[in-house]
């Protein structure tokens, strides 16, 4: 809400109504003294206002604060110090404030002084201005308050809600009388370094996974290898164990062909004894005639 420095502003309705009233009939004296309560008043009324104007600042910073706490879970030590004693200083000079608009009141009062309606129209706009605005800083502070709480209690929830731990309002409330911030950054740092913690795990555990299918795919490829050597081999022994019977058949072939010709042989030679034999008979024969036949001659 902006704020305005009334006193020139009252200075001139102060002036204007000097100027509307008509002559009195009262001595110098008295007029003096009317001036003179009336610049005390607007003194008073100032320094009232310039305390206002001050709250206001603080109230303001307290909400920029406010919203600075929520929107991080790790608390600024010389914040929080700061909030508490904003809100501590806004405390007081609402009481201050306060009283101080009382005594101006009670110290002005109209009985006590002489019939004056431009005084009168002034005190009573200058005294009902300085009350609305700190009913309504009062009522921003107290406000700003509440919903603080509120977010602060609901950001808990969410937290207790996620580790698991029950939730309910006397719990809330004991942990925010205890330590209404570091209960939040803690939990939050616990969550980092457990959620840290459990991410190095994970990471460890892929690596050992990737290492372990790396194997896999290693060992799976080596049976395929051998797979396909054993199909190669076996092959190969077909063809090996077909040659050894094809051998095997031929060499049993072969010996019945060696027998075969051991028989050819024996049957040669027993054929050339017996030409041997005719022959040596013929030719014994014919010895024997030829000689037959000299002996005869």
């Amino acid at each position: 809400m902006p704020v305005r420095d009334r006193l020139n502003e009252l200075h001139q309705q102060l002036e204007l109504l000097e100027k509307e009233k008509k002559p009195g009939k009262g001595s110098s004296v008295k007029k003096m003294e009317k001036e003179k309560t009336m610049q005390a008043f607007l003194n008073d009324a100032s320094k009232i206002e310039s305390d206002l104007v001050k709250m206001k600042a603080d109230v303001a910073e307290i909400k920029k604060l406010q919203q600075d706490m929520l929107s991080t879970p790790f608390q600024d030590k010389a914040n929080v110090t700061k909030y508490e004693s904003l809100s501590e200083q806004v405390r007081m000079d609402a009481t201050k404030i306060g009283t101080s608009l009382k005594s101006l009141e009670k110290k002005y009062e109209i009985q006590n002084l002489s019939d004056d309606s431009a005084f009168t129209r002034v005190r009573t706009q200058q005294l009902n201005t300085l009350t609305t605005d700190l009913n309504l800083s009062t009522n921003e502070f107290f406000k700003i308050q509440a919903e603080y709480v509120d977010k602060m209690k609901s950001r808990l929830r969410r937290q207790l809600s996620a580790k698991g731990e029950p939730i309910d309002d006397s719990k809330i409330n004991t942990i925010m009388d205890e330590n209404s911030y570091s209960v939040f950054t803690e939990n939050y740092i616990t969550d980092v370094s457990n959620a840290e913690q459990t991410l190095r795990d994970l990471e460890g555990r892929q690596k050992d996974i990737l290492a372990l299918e790396k194997s896999i795919t290693e060992v799976n490829q080596i049976f395929k290898d051998m797979n396909l050597l054993i199909t190669t081999q076996g092959e190969t022994l077909d063809t090996i164990e077909s040659a050894i019977e094809n051998t095997t058949v031929h060499v049993e072939g072969g010996k019945k062909e060696l027998q075969k010709a051991r028989e050819y042989q024996s049957r040669a030679r027993r054929k050339k004894c017996c030409i041997v034999i005719i022959i040596i008979t013929v030719l014994g024969i014919l010895a024997l005639i030829i000689g037959l036949s000299i002996a005869y001659a």
